[in-house]
């Protein structure tokens, strides 16, 4: 070895030259960029084949928060899953090498650190979807459903207008009104009238009937499939009674209804009447009863005055076709 200085000869070893005292340069120790005894961490410039095992793999966090992510995670060019149309197709990206370039960004403890960080950004992720999409769901339920019922809200204020136009404005009477539904009746078994108490009884032939004090009321096919919805009280005493008739026609027509004219003495019955609907509305002021069912286009109304049925405007008559007792 010779001193770089002067070019005397220097003994190995030697820190200095023993002529000039000039430090030799072979002497002088080597620095280590490594961690004695640790792992050695990732710098800027590695190779994808010096990544730590378990750095690569798919990223909910990454694909789910996109540009969220890619903030919290120093990735910068993640914010271009921002950009219309073609965000989404970065998410996709991201999902499957964010986790690498968030381990080329630095600043982790060690694997172990990156790891856990980035489980946390996956189940944030997934957390948040799912609450979001639940929040979605209840509201695409819940908010047409509520706009309906104030768009019927609405329609029975209007449409009762016209209704209560069919009623006569007697001094001293209450206008009541509601909805009927002869798919779900919660009429007693058993009504106590000024008749007598009607009900469905069974036959010998198992078949049921309307009876009024056990004396059937009709004994015809139809009578069977009879059955009262609502009592409206009348004056003097009396009830009108609306009943349904709900089967013998087949699929075609659900259900036709009649009314029971009740008082002290005798129990008589209007025509049938209806749209085969099951359900409709009324109001009541007095004796006078009206209703109103949906049809085809439109509605029917119905009024019960004076013991007569006129249904759109036209009295109906009873006959074969439209008797209850048939």
């Amino acid at each position: 070895m010779f001193c770089t200085s002067c070019g005397a000869q220097a003994a190995a070893g030697s820190a200095f030259c023993s002529q000039c005292g000039t430090p030799l340069a072979a002497a002088q120790p080597t620095v280590s960029l490594e961690k004695a005894g640790g792992q050695p961490m990732w710098r800027p410039g590695q190779m994808d084949e010096e990544m730590p095992d378990g750095v690569k793999g798919w990223s909910w966090g990454a694909f789910l928060l996109n540009w969220i992510w890619a903030i919290g995670n120093r990735t910068w060019i993640g914010m271009l899953a921002l950009i219309p149309y073609v965000g989404f197709l970065v998410a996709i990206w991201l999902g499957f090498k964010g986790r690498e370039m968030a381990w080329r960004a630095g600043g982790w403890q060690n694997l172990d650190h990156f790891n856990r960080v980035q489980k946390n950004w996956s189940r944030w992720g997934v957390g948040i979807v799912l609450a979001v999409f639940v929040f979605a769901l209840a509201s695409a339920i819940l908010v047409p459903a509520h706009m309906a019922d104030e768009r019927s809200t609405a329609t029975d204020s209007t449409a009762y207008e016209d209704f209560d136009d069919m009623l006569p404005a007697t001094p001293g009477t209450r206008l009541e009104g509601g909805r009927f539904n002869s798919d779900a009746v919660s009429l007693s078994a058993a009504l106590n009238t000024s008749a007598g108490i009607l009900k469905r009884t069974k036959g010998a032939d198992g078949s049921y009937r309307m009876t009024v004090s056990g004396t059937p009321l009709f004994k015809g096919e139809d009578a069977q499939w009879q059955f009262p919805v609502r009592s409206f009280n009348q004056s003097n005493g009396r009830e009108a009674i609306l009943m349904a008739s709900s089967g013998g026609r087949g699929n075609s027509c659900d259900t036709l209804f009649f009314f029971l004219l009740v008082d002290a003495d005798r129990v008589s019955n209007t025509p049938l009447f209806g749209t085969c609907a099951a359900q409709g509305r009324y109001r009541q002021r007095g004796d006078t009863i009206a209703l109103e069912l949906p049809k085809t286009g439109g509605v029917s109304q119905v009024l019960l005055r004076n013991g007569e049925v006129i249904e759109d405007g036209r009295t109906i008559t009873l006959d074969k076709l439209n008797d209850p007792a048939r």
